[in-house]
């Protein structure tokens, strides 16, 4: 992201305000800010600021029952209706292996929440938001005419920030930056042989603890014998074929 001066709150929600019908995302790109900058404009506002504290958020998640969880970026839109259920909490790794609502979340990816609340004709929609340190959104879950919204707003308030400034601190590093410092320290061949003598695909995640190496990271170095890059229609192609 660039560092020329950004849009002041006022302006930020004055752009939304005359693009009602566009995406939060999309109106971001085009302010250059991020979409978490764009959501802490509006606190205050049908917004309010809530800590991104991962465990304590899936815990709380369940009593509200029936929501829809959303997962995106540039290439892709994950949505899934159902509850967080089966939740397993950790510092570094937490699960949710419910039936419908499958999640492996990394915490340390969470920098920023918010609750959101936005008017749809005479209809309320409600959502939590959270994105990582450069603003991006990581997870998002909307409720649902089925949700309990006496447990939502229990959870919401027990998340409030005391921090409910309409702008955010956006960092320009971030997770990838981080992950290519400990590549550049890690030790290829150490990281070949841990390799090869994996016997189970659940060692890959100590493995990359150990060498406190990023997954992708661990991919471009390892060698083309075991990991090899994909043309960017790949993906296309592996679509249109399970179809």
């Amino acid at each position: 992201m660039d560092q020329r001066v950004r849009p002041a709150p006022h302006e930020i929600r004055r752009a939304r305000a005359d693009n009602p019908k566009t995406r939060e995302r999309d109106i971001a790109a085009q302010l250059g800010i991020s979409e978490a900058e764009l959501v802490a404009a509006h606190c205050g506002d049908g917004v309010l600021r809530v800590e991104p504290r991962v465990n304590d958020l899936l815990t709380g998640l369940e009593a509200v029952g029936e929501v829809m969880a959303l997962t995106r970026n540039e290439s892709a839109v994950h949505e899934k209706i159902g509850v967080y259920d089966k939740v397993v909490t950790g510092n570094h790794n937490a699960m949710v292996l419910g039936e419908n609502i499958d999640l492996r979340i990394f915490p340390k990816a969470w920098a920023h929440g918010f609750a959101v609340e936005k008017r749809d004709g005479g209809d309320i929609r409600r959502s939590l938001q959270f994105f990582d340190a450069a603003g991006e959104a990581v997870h998002k879950v909307h409720l649902r005419p089925a949700s309990n919204l006496y447990a939502y707003q229990k959870l919401v308030a027990e998340l409030e920030s005391p921090n409910q400034e309409s702008t955010v601190a956006i960092s320009e590093g971030g997770p990838e930056s981080e992950a290519e410092a400990s590549a550049a320290s890690a030790d290829v061949d150490d990281l070949r042989d841990r390799w090869s003598r994996l016997t189970d695909v659940h060692q890959f995640f100590g493995m990359l603890k150990t060498l406190k190496l990023d997954r992708r990271q661990a991919l471009r170095m390892v060698g083309q014998d075991y990991a090899w890059l994909l043309d960017h229609d790949a993906v296309s192609a592996m679509f249109h074929h399970a179809a």
